[in-house]
């Protein structure tokens, strides 16, 4: 800033020389305090994010393999305490609802976002989907927004991947049997990623509260895996031939599958955060599994596990970097109840973007041209 040097009157000039030096040098403070407002304003980048709707993800065709290893590499972090991911706090607006807040960062991978998620199962009265929400994912350097994207294909495919990791490690070698209870989107993308691990899988008996739901699920699962899908109204009987049990349906007012179905060497796995099962079942198996104990503690002080929690053997991704066993005998019960994580939906979430950004697909979109507020 010019320094203005204006003498006492009459030893420097004329007041008239004096007041034209100083409006001189105020004109030139007023131009220099401008030129240095648009700097300032200028100087910020602009910000902006790419924004990737449901569509937008499946054209991408990112193969059901890699989501597995995507997520097993999540979940070996996790194992090696390099995440950072509170439990996910939630509103739930109507009986048997849920809004859910799913903040996480992955240290090793440096990638970070926060998913917000809703679960509304009598949505189907409104021709909308059960699950919806949407994923924001930050640049870990500046916490800029990168993506702003569909969440709802993103929650299938990474629950799915998870039970995949699990039933890699938890599942009897020569597992050939699967009983789905829940002809969804759920059960649909757990048995297409169950056969990913599962290579002798060979029959699948699928049960749903509606006919037509397992009818279809039975022609379109069949086509796609090219094995037996069979549709059944007698869950006892098809869990009891079952090597894995999965249950993949909405909020029960009632548990369904007891201890005494479950036959030696199967490996369980409940997606409602154990509301399916019978305490006996959940308590009498041989090794429980989580993929997050605090979440699933978060969970029981919510309501789930009326029973009373069961002896933790180990956190999945302990299990996933060898911490913890997985399977170590033919006739272990073995019982996964993965609450979901929120570092599972990021880590896909950033490959989404890569590929994303390496094939020019999404919306471009501005969130603000500049930093003035006013």
């Amino acid at each position: 800033m010019p320094q203005l040097k204006i003498g006492l009157c009459g030893q420097e000039g004329s007041l008239k020389e004096k007041f034209y030096a100083k409006s001189k040098a105020a004109e030139s403070c007023t131009k220099i305090a401008k030129k240095y407002t648009e700097r300032c304003v200028n100087f910020m980048k602009k910000v902006g994010f790419t924004y990737l709707s449901q569509e937008d993800i499946l054209n991408l065709d990112i193969p059901y393999k890699e989501i597995i290893d995507i997520v097993e590499g999540a979940l070996a972090e996790h194992g090696r305490k390099k995440v950072e991911m509170p439990p996910k706090p939630g509103v739930h607006t109507r009986p048997m609802t849920f809004i859910h807040a799913m903040p996480a960062w992955l240290q090793e991978q440096d990638v970070c976002g926060i998913k917000w998620v809703s679960g509304y199962p009598e949505n189907y009265k409104y021709d909308l989907p059960q699950i919806a929400g949407l994923l924001i994912l930050n640049d870990p350097e500046t916490g800029m927004p990168l993506s702003v994207m569909d969440c709802r294909w993103l929650t299938a495919v990474r629950t799915s991947a998870v039970t995949a990791v699990t039933a890699k490690y938890c599942a009897a070698k020569n597992a050939s049997a699967l009983t789905v209870i829940g002809a969804g989107v759920q059960g649909r993308f757990n048995a297409i990623m169950l056969k990913e691990v599962v290579p002798n899988l060979k029959v699948i008996y699928v049960s749903d509260i509606k006919e037509e739901a397992r009818k279809k699920y039975a022609e379109d699962i069949s086509t796609k895996l090219d094995i037996e899908v069979m549709p059944v109204s007698n869950i006892e009987e098809a869990i009891k031939n079952s090597d894995l049990v999965l249950t993949a349906t909405q909020r029960l007012s009632q548990p369904i599958v007891p201890l005494s179905w479950l036959k030696p060497g199967v490996c369980c796995f409940g997606l409602e955060a154990s509301r399916a099962w019978h305490g006996d079942a959940i308590l009498g198996v041989d090794k429980f599994v989580t993929d997050d104990w605090e979440q699933t503690k978060y969970f029981a002080s919510h309501g789930a596990f009326p029973d009373g929690l069961p002896t933790l053997h180990g956190e999945l991704g302990e299990i996933v970097t060898g911490q913890k066993p997985g399977r170590e005998s033919n006739r272990e019960r073995i019982m996964a109840i993965n609450i979901g994580m929120a570092i599972e939906d990021i880590a896909v979430a950033a490959k989404v973007y890569e590929k994303a950004v390496e094939k020019g697909v999404g919306t471009e979109l501005s969130l603000m041209e500049q930093e003035a507020l006013f």
